[in-house]
């Protein structure tokens, strides 16, 4: 008979807590976290450490070792319990993360291609943090800013033959994020409304302009105009992004009434993408896009 484990005892207990968790994917270090809190509640022996804990589960087969690539070639491992759900385990690269753009378009059914590119989106710490008073928006300082490419995360991971992009956003105190519970799923991402507005503010994170405008043809009658109008004031933009909804809304063949939300306080030209080459321009939204949109 082989010789009893110390944390035999406090086994089942460590499984009840993680089985009832809404957390089910996290690194080394926050699982140290969940570990420092938890550990007498688990009866842990106090010869025991957090690290011996997870290798003790690990080998138990409850807890899934997944192990993540950086863009230098290195390392980072990733631990599921009893999951291996792909947006799960993904899901804990990043702690109070969700998933954006187009990895939430998916997720809504919004989008018919099975994605080799993952968005989760990781906020900043606050609204100053995005915030200044130096903002003052001018159209000259709009043309400048949009006659080159839109930037792009450079913080990359690959698994599972998925690139996955981490994106540092906007603080929204996660302002339409929705959460996917069951026994293997957990995770959070932008509702539909949401979604929408992430894909305007950000095509280049949805495939591009077309892809963002099929988005929201696939989104007619699952979507509240109003919520989304009412996002986009919460969101505060320093850019008319109202402009470039209207827009998408009214190519999609959304009615005059929903349309009508985002016609207002249009004092600038403003652009549906950035770097657009053959360019045409819309009177009615003050507004560039490109060429056959």
């Amino acid at each position: 008979m082989g010789r009893k484990n110390k944390l035999d005892s406090s086994f089942n207990i460590i499984e009840d807590y993680f089985d009832k968790s809404d957390l089910k994917s996290f690194t080394e270090y926050k699982f140290g976290e969940i570990f420092n809190r938890n550990r007498h509640s688990w009866g842990v022996p106090v010869d025991r450490y957090a690290s011996q804990v997870l290798t003790y589960l690990v080998n138990r087969k409850v807890m899934i070792e997944n192990t993540f690539i950086n863009d230098s070639n290195e390392s980072k491992a990733i631990y599921s319990w009893k999951s291996k759900d792909e947006f799960t385990v993904i899901s804990g690269l990043k702690s109070d993360s969700y998933f954006s753009h187009y990895s939430a378009l998916y997720l809504h059914q919004l989008s018919l291609q099975i994605p080799k590119t993952i968005y989760l989106n990781f906020e900043h710490k606050s609204a100053s943090s995005y915030k200044s008073d130096d903002n003052i928006l001018l159209q000259e300082s709009i043309d400048k800013a949009f006659q080159g490419r839109q930037r792009k995360s450079l913080v990359t991971f690959s698994f599972l033959e998925k690139k996955i992009i981490l994106i540092n956003g906007k603080f929204t105190n996660k302002l339409g994020v929705e959460k996917k519970s069951g026994k293997e799923q957990c995770f959070g991402y932008t509702d539909i409304e949401r979604t929408l507005i992430d894909i305007s503010v950000r095509p280049v994170y949805a495939g591009g302009v077309f892809e963002v405008l099929e988005a929201y043809k696939l989104a007619k009658g699952k979507i509240s105009v109003v919520k989304l109008a009412n996002y986009l004031t919460q969101l505060d933009f320093i850019y008319p992004y109202h402009q470039v909804i209207g827009f998408y809304l009214e190519r999609a063949g959304y009615g005059e009434t929903e349309i009508r939300h985002f016609m207002k306080d249009m004092k600038f030209n403003f652009y549906l993408t950035y770097d657009i080459r053959n360019k045409e321009f819309s009177e009615k939204w003050k507004l560039y896009y490109p060429k056959g949109i």
